[in-house]
């Protein structure tokens, strides 16, 4: 269980039972890599998905019944085990050996069985999805799916070009990342009967979260440590990813920094010389006044919010969020 939730009770109460759900879920001894695919999902990641699902509720009439909020956890639970599915592709199209600190499932059993892995996880949510919520969220649910592919392939074609513009960056996390925070709060909301201004305001205020929170993802990938980060810092460069740090800089900067780009592979000497370039063009604290930007925005859309607790959660989340290291 992680510890980010500390300061939100309910918020903390629930997400161990969205843990739990997970763990029956996937406790199927029929699949031969339940156990490992289950300790992966559950590996101390900070189920912000989940959370903004079970915030997203707290706007509307779950009317205190312990079937109606076990229910709308299952989703929760439907919505972190897509995002892991997710995360387990991801790490076999970057090749990555860690994620959160310890070695990714195809390091451990090769690609084929990570990448079945990944769809079990796919088959295991919308089995949550279709048994738990109504056919609207199921479809929403549906067309993430393809525009998190589109986005990711749209990402993969441009690796090691190093000429993605702040547009074409800024279209991919919002397919990536935004898409996914934006979908979490409407479901909830919607799942409660929640009124639809105020669903449509949940909904601009995850997509705002949701854009901050990759652009200081991708800040953190620059100055943060592999110890805090559970992964290797430089990461997205030693991919061939162009982020807002890195594009920002080169706007800047290009002709001391694309000849350290050139370097195939790149070594660490040059990632680290890229990364010292960018520090000094003012590239990271350009990304920063971004990310500051977008959760400007997200507030905004949380102040037209009726005053519920979930309000004060949902403002919480975008105070830690803005102010974290990992």
């Amino acid at each position: 269980m992680t510890d980010f939730w500390k300061d939100s009770p309910r918020l903390e109460a629930q997400i161990a039972g969205v843990e739990s759900i997970i763990v029956d879920t996937l406790r199927d001894p029929s699949y031969p890599l339940a156990g490992e695919t289950a300790e992966m999902v559950l590996s101390g990641g900070k189920m912000l998905r989940p959370a903004l699902i079970l915030i997203g509720a707290g706007f509307g009439k779950t009317e205190g019944r312990a079937e109606e909020t076990d229910r709308i956890m299952r989703i929760a639970a439907a919505i972190e085990l897509l995002h892991s599915a997710t995360l387990i592709h991801d790490d076999v199209l970057d090749n990555a050996d860690t994620r959160r600190g310890t070695r990714t499932l195809h390091t451990r059993f090769g690609v084929v069985d990570a990448i079945l892995a990944g769809d079990w996880l796919f088959s295991s949510c919308f089995r949550l999805i279709s048994e738990n919520a109504d056919k609207k969220s199921a479809q929403v649910l549906s067309r993430l799916v393809g525009t998190v592919c589109s986005a990711e392939i749209r990402q993969d074609l441009g690796k090691f070009a190093f000429s993605t513009t702040a547009r074409d960056y800024m279209r991919t996390i919002a397919g990536k990342t935004a898409a996914l925070f934006s979908l979490s709060l409407y479901v909830g909301a919607a799942e409660t009967r929640t009124p639809h201004g105020r669903t449509q305001s949940l909904r601009r205020a995850g997509y705002n979260l949701g854009m901050a929170f990759q652009v200081i993802d991708d800040i953190l990938d620059y100055e943060s440590s592999a110890g805090v980060m559970g992964k290797p810092v430089g990461n997205d460069l030693k991919e061939g990813l162009a982020t807002l740090p890195l594009i920002y800089a080169m706007e800047k900067d290009r002709e001391n920094i694309a000849p350290l780009l050139a370097v195939r592979p790149l070594d660490d000497d040059s990632v680290a010389a890229v990364i010292s370039r960018v520090e000094v063009s003012g590239g990271l604290a350009r990304a920063r006044d971004t990310a500051a930007r977008f959760t400007g925005r997200a507030r905004r859309e949380i102040a037209h919010l009726p005053d519920l607790p979930a309000r004060s959660e949902l403002s919480l989340l975008l105070d830690k969020l803005l102010a974290r290291t990992y």
